[in-house]
């Protein structure tokens, strides 16, 4: 079938799966044609008949959650194999070439490294009109962010009253029911034997929820920041006899030991006051104390945040050390929960 205006045949060196969905077709062919301009024809006599044969492996976006898969998928991937994104950032280009994943983009972008060929292409900036808009779904907005968080930090929730998960999610009655609902009519809920109901696809699903939420939901929360006046008073503190728990990087090193703090996340459910006289804090746009309500309502005799949560924060800092931690915090938590009931 074809699945682009006159597509000009792929290079010796590439191999395009069959059956492709019209978009990624014309992701590799645009990526193709953009590394034509960028690297010249210099490039594509490097890569002639002798080189190995690459199988294009199409992302259609590539965001610090999908980053974190795929860096963490690809050695299952079948070899060589190479990433083609609409557009990889500086960033996240550094990133992959530190895993050795080969990619190209459609800005021109590029990292090639094998049998004598280096490419190393970075900081264009992607065409006009690359991508659409996803369209929002509202399982992955909002007050179903929150129930969603509820669902998958506790997977027992799903079998609860209505009641139970709307005060663990503060959220309205109302809302629990149509996210349930909508995560039934998205294949992501089963309903079994007896009414039981059961959460399908949970790594997608995590995904989803960490993607939205560093995309959406992080940037509308209110933040507070402060500076204390001795810095390591977090050490000998039991935070939870102020009704709080640790996040970023602290939770971090306290679920994995792998991470020095270098800023200091409360999520608070309680008044604020006792906290800030016992450790002297005051208010500093520029401290490294970060105050954030929390939005859940659940496990409050917990010293960290989630796990979910943790990792979602680590990914959106760009940091190869947080994202090194992260990993931790995804196999020895996060994976955990995904498991067959």
């Amino acid at each position: 079938m074809n699945m682009t205006k006159n597509p000009t045949p792929p290079p010796p060196w590439l191999r395009i799966p069959q059956d492709l969905p019209e978009n990624q077709a014309a992701l590799i062919q645009a990526a193709r044609e953009a590394l034509a301009i960028t690297a010249g024809p210099a490039l594509a006599r490097a890569l002639g008949t002798e080189h190995p044969l690459y199988l294009a492996v199409p992302c259609e976006m590539l965001d610090a959650v999908t980053l974190a898969r795929i860096i963490r998928q690809w050695p299952q991937q079948p070899q060589p194999a190479l990433l083609v994104a609409p557009h990889v950032t500086p960033a996240r280009a550094e990133r992959l070439r530190e895993a050795g994943i080969p990619f190209i983009d459609a800005a021109g972008n590029a990292y090639l490294e094998a049998h004598g060929i280096y490419v190393n292409i970075m900081g264009r900036e992607p065409p006009l009109g690359l991508a659409a808009a996803p369209k929002k779904i509202r399982v992955f907005a909002g007050a179903g962010l929150k129930v969603l968080f509820v669902l998958l930090c506790e997977p027992a929730y799903v079998n609860q009253p209505y009641r139970e998960i709307a005060r663990a999610a503060g959220v309205a009655l109302g809302t629990v029911g149509w996210v349930l609902a909508d995560l039934k009519g998205l294949d992501y809920l089963r309903v079994q034997g007896r009414g039981r109901k059961k959460l399908c696809r949970k790594t997608e699903l995590q995904d989803q929820w960490v993607t939205q939420y560093l995309q959406q939901f992080k940037p509308g929360l209110k933040t507070r920041r402060f500076r204390a006046a001795n810095p390591d008073w977090w050490q000998g503190v039991d935070i939870r006899d102020y009704g709080a728990c640790w996040g970023g990087d602290v939770a971090a090193a306290k679920l994995t030991g792998h991470l020095k703090p270098m800023q200091i996340t409360l999520w608070w459910q309680r008044d604020l006051a006792p906290l800030l006289q016992a450790q002297r804090m005051r208010a500093d746009a520029a401290g490294d104390i970060e105050l954030i309500e929390a939005f859940w309502h659940f496990a409050p005799e917990a010293e960290t945040a989630p796990p979910l949560l943790v990792y979602a924060d680590l990914l959106g800092t760009g940091d190869p050390r947080a994202m090194e931690t992260a990993k931790l915090i995804h196999d020895n938590h996060l994976a955990q929960l995904v498991t067959e009931d």
